[in-house]
């Protein structure tokens, strides 16, 4: 077994345009030793496949342009891949039992409800993996659990004081923090998963509202089957429930419903911007950053994205919001973030570049 933080050989590679669904599978993954990459999309899983042989492809089945079936069939098809033959698992809504069904009718080896059961990951890598990786996954001595324990964790007689933020989002209402714990395994995960929550809402809601305005419901129902996802792992369970109820519609084709909620939905969905609004801090007690800090902020976030490295890149995103910025920098910033959110390498490069 290898010690944990260290990689195996095996890679896995998670396809879902959720990013919050690909945070929570891929820490999951990296605290078993794997090796992991991420595609946002059906297209880009295919440009992926081309360059890399993969160990196990995990894939969301319901994604805009291409769904996991039709991205799964062109792999299968061996045309211009290094994966014609990889188990392929599909990751699957709870909440349609057909769903899972379907993809192994389908062409997928297995499927994963999200979201995804430690323990059930544990069971799905070692059927899939290689036999040559099986016994180095880094699974816990005390046995498979459904949550992620952090390093140096203390025993409850210690636990340490609870961390601000979490003890403020105790106090929101349609939260509840300790579901949100549970699913994403620890409080630095939760923390993380709502950060992202919290700097993608506004992106994510008038993606929704200009597929509702433009009656694209194909495409509305991929976002508010994401919005389903994305609420049940920070524990927002009305969020959840209305996402998934405006989901039903769209797969059932019940328009008027859509018309009737869709508004009532992104007014509630909207709504956690201000009250999350403690996730961002004050600039006025922040040190300013001087201009070669900025300087070198944007030309490592050109090398990342070149590299399309999310993790350096959010690294540098969050490392700069310590200092107060002036305001067009500030404002670039925030808009790297968004655009970092959906992985746009092409979008960051040209807001780094705008003069």
């Amino acid at each position: 077994m290898k010690a944990e933080g260290e990689f195996l050989n095996a890679s896995v590679l998670i396809v879902d345009d959720s990013k919050l669904d690909r945070f929570f599978v891929r820490k999951l993954l990296e605290y078993l030793g794997v090796n992991v990459d991420e595609a946002v999309s059906g297209r880009e899983c295919l440009r992926a496949v081309r360059n890399t042989a993969y160990d196990v492809i995990l894939m969301d089945f319901m994604m805009p342009s291409l769904n996991g079936v039709e991205t799964l069939k062109q792999i299968r098809g061996g045309v211009d891949n290094r994966n014609e033959s990889t188990p392929i698992v599909a990751l699957v809504s709870p909440d349609d039992p057909s769903e899972g069904r379907y993809c192994v009718d389908n062409g997928f080896e297995n499927y994963l409800e999200k979201p995804v059961d430690f323990k059930q990951l544990i069971a799905a890598l070692i059927m899939y993996l290689p036999d040559s990786f099986r016994k180095e996954l880094n699974i816990p001595s005390g046995g498979a659990k459904n949550t992620v324990q952090t390093q140096n964790e203390e025993s409850p007689a210690k636990k340490p004081a609870e961390n601000e933020i979490i003890t403020k989002l105790r106090q929101v209402d349609g939260i509840d923090v300790d579901s949100g714990i549970s699913l994403c395994g620890s409080e630095d995960g939760y923390l993380t998963a709502i950060g992202i929550f919290y700097n993608s809402l506004d992106v994510k809601a008038d993606e929704i509202e200009n597929f509702y305005k433009n009656k694209d419901y194909s495409n509305y129902t991929i976002k508010v089957h994401a919005l389903k996802s994305s609420g049940n792992l920070i524990g927002a369970e009305k969020l959840r429930a209305d996402a998934k109820a405006l989901e039903d519609a769209g797969n059932n084709a019940d328009y008027q419903k859509i018309e009737n909620e869709t508004m009532d939905l992104l007014e509630y969905y909207r709504g956690f911007k201000e009250k999350l609004s403690f996730m961002g801090s004050d600039d006025e007690d922040k040190p300013p950053a001087d201009e070669k800090s900025i300087a070198d902020a944007y030309a490592a976030l050109l090398e990342f994205s070149e590299a399309m490295d999310f993790d350096l890149a959010n690294m540098v995103v969050e490392s700069m919001k310590e200092f107060k910025l002036p305001a067009e920098d500030k404002k670039k910033f925030e808009e790297i973030a968004k655009k970092l959110t959906n992985l746009d390498w092409d979008g960051i490069r040209e807001i780094i570049n705008q003069k």
